[in-house]
């Protein structure tokens, strides 16, 4: 028996599972523009997770490695958190972190996630080539060897100037590039520089550009078609930013037209008192419709007038471009992308605009559109038709639903007697009874209308509700409509239709409640003309109520023919005729 115990108790243990990992990190992995004054990190916790922590370093071997000098928060021993607030943080620097989830199994580590923050706002770069190219690159393919940087002062300034030369000789377009300037989409930007041309033969083209895709597409902002030497000069030209963006210079043609393009002093100027971006953008996939909420702290500059809002597919790391989806006025510090589609992943960025400019972008947050949505019920009705009622209900949008249970309670009050017990005349013991199910469209985004006739119902009131079920075996249920079917105040026949009829035709009649309330046999037979009976179409005992019968005369030839209601002492003949 121990042995057996011991087995049992092994077992069990065999079969315990740590938690899962935490996932969809909002601030998620290759995110920038984050605030370092202060930044709140959002992630999603699996279920069974009795208390988490947090690692966050600036080392990411110590959030790998899991050090304990790397952990900032800890839950022990019975708090699960899913946000952490970090403040005072520095510029320009890359942030790894981690979340840890524990169950009374053990533990487990999310991926090491990362941002960078932003950098402090320069607002003037100084390219003078001193003692080397000062981080620029050729962009080729064509005449890379043809740039060079030397000890110079041909351009007019101190020694330490960057050089194009004819040789080796080539026919094209040829670049050297700035590193990246950070702009602000908007932002009025003054560029200067020292040039020297010494001229050869025909016309030579030089000349400055600007590109915001890294040197696929470029847009000149001075040019120099020179048949002569030019210089030493100074250039200065004012432009508005399209965001971040390189500076380059050019030579265009055949390079055995030049000697010499000399290049100095470049200096890029920004505003020195630029907007502020908004901070605190959050993402959160709406757990109701289809569409992410947006919302953010105000960014701050002269005369905001709003914020300018953009997305891209994917991760912060992705390539995807970011495109514009919409913009806000200054009040307004929360949007709604209703253009997402399920089981996708989008990432945010918002700027301010302030005046002529705009700010730097702030932080990009991830929000993660889950796979299903759930099935929105948007209305729910029932209606009295005689002694019919007719349900309709529309969806505006669903996810694995498999269909609808429709189900009817009596609210008349009856109740059976069974082993001395008063019980209610319904299948289930809340007094549910399931009459129907109608399919579902699984899953959709288009509004759907749904109809049920539930017929022949005797008079007295009746709810109704449905019961929304996924292919997966959840379920929901919808809210509650009732009606009322009221008891006839008099026996009726109503005239078949219709009439002529070909082969068959239906006939209503109502039995009215008498003081007693009981049943009543009731007979509806048909008739030729010779008084000759053809048909019974009804022979039985009948609550008080409205029905309605089908009559199929395939076997009678065409005529006219009588039919006739019997019940209680009460006779009502009508005519009808079959034409075949």
């Amino acid at each position: 028996m121990k042995q057996y115990l011991l087995f049992f108790i092994l077992s069990v243990q065999s079969f315990a599972q740590v938690p899962a990992p935490a996932y969809n990190p909002m601030t998620a992995p290759g995110a920038s523009g984050i605030n370092y004054f202060s930044h709140t990190l959002f992630w999603q916790n699996p279920g069974g997770v009795i208390f988490n922590e947090c690692y966050f370093s600036t080392d990411s071997v110590l959030v790998a490695n899991l050090d304990p000098s790397a952990r900032i928060l800890n839950g022990h021993p019975s708090t699960v958190y899913n946000s952490l607030d970090v403040n005072a943080l520095e510029e320009n620097t890359k942030y790894f972190w981690r979340i840890v989830e524990y169950n009374s199994s053990g533990s487990t580590p999310s991926p090491v996630w990362y941002f960078t923050t932003v950098p402090y706002p320069i607002f003037l770069h100084e390219f003078t080539f001193n003692n080397d190219w000062d981080g620029w690159t050729f962009k080729g393919p064509l005449g890379i060897q043809n740039w060079f940087w030397s000890n110079s002062a041909l351009a007019g300034s101190f020694p330490g100037e960057i050089i194009f030369k004819w040789d080796p000789v080539f026919w094209g377009d040829s670049y050297i590039m700035s590193p990246e300037i950070h702009s602000p989409v908007g932002s009025g930007i003054n560029i200067s520089f020292k040039f020297y041309e010494d001229w050869w033969a025909d016309t030579v083209n030089v000349g400055c550009a600007i590109t915001t895709d890294n040197g696929l597409n470029w847009n000149t902002i001075w040019e120099l078609k020179a048949t002569g030497n030019v210089g030493p000069d100074n250039v200065s030209k004012n432009i508005i930013a399209e965001g971040n963006f390189h500076l380059g210079f050019f030579y265009k043609g055949n390079s055995d037209n030049i000697d010499l393009f000399i290049i100095d002093d470049v200096i890029i100027q920004t505003p020195l008192s630029p907007p502020l971006p908004p901070s605190l953008l959050i993402a959160e996939a709406s757990d109701e419709d289809l569409k992410v909420n947006l919302s953010w702290n105000a960014g701050n500059g002269p005369s905001v007038s709003g914020y300018y809002i953009e997305r891209k597919n994917g991760l912060p790391n992705d390539t995807s471009s970011y495109v514009f989806i919409g913009q806000t006025d200054a009040s307004t510090l929360s949007f709604s992308d209703e253009t997402v589609e399920m089981n996708k992943i989008y990432t945010y960025r918002i700027l301010t605009l302030s005046g002529p400019f705009s700010s730097h972008y702030g932080n990009e947050a991830t929000a993660y559109v889950p796979e299903f949505v759930p099935v929105e019920l948007v209305s729910f009705s029932a209606n009295v038709e005689m002694n019919n009622v007719r349900l309709n209900w529309v969806t505006s949008t669903e996810t694995n639903n498999r269909g609808f249970e429709i189900q009817r309670r009596n609210n008349d009050g009856k109740w059976k007697i069974e082993d001395g017990k008063f019980i209610r005349q319904s299948v289930n013991e809340d007094g549910w009874d399931v009459i129907s199910f109608v399919e579902g469209k699984g899953t959709t985004t288009e509004q759907q209308f749904y109809s049920y006739i539930d017929e022949n119902l005797s008079a007295g009131k009746y709810q109704y509700r449905l019961k929304q079920m996924d292919f997966d075996g959840t379920y929901e249920y919808s809210n509650i409509v009732e009606v009322e079917i009221n008891q006839p105040l008099e026996f009726s026949l109503s005239q078949n239709y219709p009439n002529p009829f070909n082969p068959t035709t239906k006939i209503k009649y109502t039995i009215p409640q008498d003081e007693r309330g009981e049943t009543k046999n009731v007979r509806l037979i048909i008739y030729d003309v010779l008084g000759n009976e053809v048909a019974i179409l009804v022979n039985e005992e009948k609550q008080p109520g409205v029905y309605e019968v089908e009559f199929d005369a395939g076997n009678l030839s065409s005529g006219i023919y009588v039919y006739k209601l019997i019940a209680a002492g009460f006779h009502l003949s009508k005519k009808m005729v079959v034409l075949k």
